[in-house]
């Protein structure tokens, strides 16, 4: 890819995830490399085995069951953080290896917010992007001040809700949001 930019998608509403997703689809169709890893999320929702069989598209997966973080004790929450930062370092290698066309961190923003991850090291991911590699970045706001995300991203899509089934305590379906 000629020139790499960073594409954010934030909000409360559906479709995250699934723009990333259909932003893999389409770099894999050009026969471009992909990484993808999803920050906060175990890897059973319906797209992770399509994606990991694709040509060209590497998948670091979590392991064991992901809990609701503010669920924890603190004691908890720092046992967590310590397994995630593991495998982050090792995506991070991968990522300032400079061998994908495209890398997707999916809720890496939930991951910012939740201090999962230390926010100037995902300021120093967005600032040192290897030449040609473009960046998808996607989670939930919580409030929270996105304001340097924001000046590093190229790309800024807002995914608002109006409506949803889970406001009348529908719980997530197989296929539509898992």
């Amino acid at each position: 890819m000629e020139k790499g930019c960073i594409q954010l998608y934030y909000g409360d509403g559906k479709g995250k995830t699934t723009a990333a997703m259909g932003q893999i689809v389409r770099c894999v169709g050009h026969g471009m490399k992909v990484l993808v890893y999803q920050f906060l999320k175990e890897p059973n929702s319906g797209e992770v085995e399509v994606i990991r069989n694709l040509p060209g598209v590497e998948y670091i997966a979590n392991e064991g069951q992901i809990p609701f973080l503010f669920n924890l004790t603190p004691e908890q929450q720092a046992h967590f953080r310590e397994q995630w930062g593991k495998v982050w370092e090792i995506v991070k290698e991968k990522y300032y290896s400079g061998a994908y066309d495209l890398v997707v961190l999916d809720e890496v923003i939930d991951a910012y917010n939740l201090g999962t991850i230390d926010k100037e090291d995902l300021h120093a991911v967005m600032d040192n992007r290897p030449e040609g590699t473009e960046l998808v970045i996607t989670g939930h706001q919580y409030g929270m001040d996105l304001s340097e995300l924001f000046k590093r991203a190229d790309y800024v899509t807002k995914m608002v809700k109006e409506k949803h089934p889970f406001d009348e305590g529908m719980p997530c379906r197989k296929g539509i949001e898992e």
